[in-house]
Protein backbone atom coordinates (compact mmCIF):
# COMPACT_ATOMS: atom_id res chain seq x y z
CA UNK A 1 0.00 0.00 0.00
CA UNK A 2 1.85 3.13 -0.75
CA UNK A 3 1.31 6.72 0.88
CA UNK A 4 -1.76 7.78 -0.76
CA UNK A 5 -3.75 4.69 -0.20
CA UNK A 6 -2.60 4.71 3.44
CA UNK A 7 -4.02 8.43 4.01
CA UNK A 8 -7.34 7.84 2.40
CA UNK A 9 -7.22 3.87 4.16
CA UNK A 10 -7.53 6.62 7.43
CA UNK A 11 -9.73 8.75 5.66
CA UNK A 12 -12.22 6.53 5.43
CA UNK A 13 -12.39 5.41 8.77
CA UNK A 14 -12.85 8.84 9.23
CA UNK A 15 -15.83 9.50 7.13
CA UNK A 16 -17.47 5.61 8.77
CA UNK A 17 -17.04 7.51 11.86
CA UNK A 18 -18.53 10.75 10.56
CA UNK A 19 -21.55 8.56 9.25
CA UNK A 20 -22.32 6.92 11.86
CA UNK A 21 -22.99 9.40 14.38
CA UNK A 22 -24.57 11.70 11.16
CA UNK A 23 -21.93 14.57 11.57
CA UNK A 24 -23.49 17.54 9.25
CA UNK A 25 -21.07 19.63 9.38
CA UNK A 26 -18.40 16.75 8.75
CA UNK A 27 -19.83 15.52 6.21
CA UNK A 28 -20.53 19.10 4.40
CA UNK A 29 -16.71 19.37 4.59
CA UNK A 30 -15.74 15.71 3.50
CA UNK A 31 -18.47 15.81 0.64
CA UNK A 32 -17.01 17.78 -2.52
CA UNK A 33 -19.03 21.08 -3.81
CA UNK A 34 -19.66 19.43 -6.64
CA UNK A 35 -20.47 15.95 -5.50
CA UNK A 36 -22.15 13.81 -7.46
CA UNK A 37 -23.91 10.95 -5.39
CA UNK A 38 -25.85 7.86 -7.07
CA UNK A 39 -28.53 6.45 -4.97
CA UNK A 40 -29.40 2.64 -4.40
CA UNK A 41 -32.66 3.71 -6.50
CA UNK A 42 -30.72 4.91 -9.25
CA UNK A 43 -30.99 8.49 -9.24
CA UNK A 44 -27.88 11.07 -9.78
CA UNK A 45 -28.13 13.85 -7.37
CA UNK A 46 -25.74 16.63 -6.43
CA UNK A 47 -25.00 18.39 -2.84
CA UNK A 48 -27.69 20.17 -1.81
CA UNK A 49 -30.09 16.94 -2.18
CA UNK A 50 -27.00 14.92 -0.58
CA UNK A 51 -27.09 17.21 2.48
CA UNK A 52 -30.83 17.50 2.68
CA UNK A 53 -31.18 13.87 3.14
CA UNK A 54 -28.17 14.19 5.88
CA UNK A 55 -29.76 17.05 8.11
CA UNK A 56 -33.28 14.86 8.15
CA UNK A 57 -31.30 11.66 9.43
CA UNK A 58 -29.18 13.79 11.94
CA UNK A 59 -32.77 14.81 13.70
CA UNK A 60 -34.51 11.19 12.99
CA UNK A 61 -31.90 8.46 12.59
CA UNK A 62 -30.52 6.80 15.56
CA UNK A 63 -27.73 4.42 13.92
CA UNK A 64 -27.31 0.96 16.01
CA UNK A 65 -24.42 -0.48 13.86
CA UNK A 66 -22.29 0.71 10.85
CA UNK A 67 -19.98 -1.77 10.00
CA UNK A 68 -17.60 -1.35 7.14
CA UNK A 69 -16.11 -4.44 5.55
CA UNK A 70 -13.85 -5.08 2.55
CA UNK A 71 -12.50 -1.61 2.45
CA UNK A 72 -10.47 -1.77 -1.37
CA UNK A 73 -8.38 1.32 -1.43
CA UNK A 74 -6.89 2.45 -5.27
CA UNK A 75 -4.73 5.29 -5.75
CA UNK A 76 -3.87 7.06 -8.85
CA UNK A 77 -1.64 9.69 -9.14
CA UNK A 78 -0.79 11.12 -6.69
CA UNK A 79 -4.00 13.35 -6.64
CA UNK A 80 -7.06 10.86 -6.91
CA UNK A 81 -7.88 7.51 -5.33
CA UNK A 82 -10.99 4.89 -5.47
CA UNK A 83 -12.22 3.29 -2.84
CA UNK A 84 -14.89 0.39 -2.94
CA UNK A 85 -16.46 -1.45 0.13
CA UNK A 86 -19.46 -2.87 1.75
CA UNK A 87 -21.49 -1.39 4.70
CA UNK A 88 -23.76 -3.31 7.14
CA UNK A 89 -26.11 -0.37 8.84
CA UNK A 90 -28.60 -1.22 11.50
CA UNK A 91 -30.93 1.81 12.64
CA UNK A 92 -33.86 3.18 13.83
CA UNK A 93 -35.55 5.44 11.78
CA UNK A 94 -39.25 7.74 13.11
CA UNK A 95 -39.22 4.59 14.83
CA UNK A 96 -38.38 1.51 12.06
CA UNK A 97 -35.88 -0.24 12.88
CA UNK A 98 -34.03 -0.57 9.35
CA UNK A 99 -31.24 -3.10 8.67
CA UNK A 100 -29.50 -3.14 5.15
CA UNK A 101 -26.37 -3.71 3.29
CA UNK A 102 -24.82 -1.60 0.83
CA UNK A 103 -22.19 -1.61 -1.75
CA UNK A 104 -20.40 1.43 -1.79
CA UNK A 105 -17.69 2.97 -4.13
CA UNK A 106 -15.93 6.76 -3.75
CA UNK A 107 -13.95 8.45 -5.47
CA UNK A 108 -11.36 10.90 -3.52
CA UNK A 109 -9.83 13.65 -5.19
CA UNK A 110 -7.15 16.16 -3.54
CA UNK A 111 -8.14 19.31 -4.63
CA UNK A 112 -5.87 22.60 -3.08
CA UNK A 113 -4.18 20.30 -0.27
CA UNK A 114 -7.33 18.35 0.83
CA UNK A 115 -9.25 15.01 0.08
CA UNK A 116 -12.83 15.35 -0.53
CA UNK A 117 -15.86 13.01 -1.84
CA UNK A 118 -16.19 14.10 -5.23
CA UNK A 119 -18.70 11.10 -6.72
CA UNK A 120 -20.14 8.02 -4.51
CA UNK A 121 -22.18 5.55 -5.99
CA UNK A 122 -24.00 3.29 -3.38
CA UNK A 123 -25.67 -0.07 -4.38
CA UNK A 124 -28.01 -2.44 -2.24
CA UNK A 125 -27.47 -6.10 -3.04
CA UNK A 126 -30.78 -8.07 -4.85
CA UNK A 127 -32.54 -10.10 -2.28
CA UNK A 128 -32.40 -13.63 -3.47
CA UNK A 129 -35.71 -14.66 -4.73
CA UNK A 130 -38.16 -16.60 -3.34
CA UNK A 131 -38.80 -19.98 -4.34
CA UNK A 132 -41.91 -21.01 -4.79
CA UNK A 133 -43.53 -24.73 -3.51
CA UNK A 134 -45.25 -25.98 -6.47
CA UNK A 135 -48.97 -25.57 -6.31
CA UNK A 136 -51.36 -28.72 -4.47
CA UNK A 137 -48.22 -29.95 -2.32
Amino acid sequence: MNEVEKEIWKLEEELTQTEMRVDVEALDRIYAADIMVTAPIGICVDKPAVMDEVRQAAGLARVKRYDKEDLRVRSYRDDTAVTSYRIQAEATFEGTEINRQFFITNVWLKREGRWQVVARHTAQPEKPAQSAAPAGK
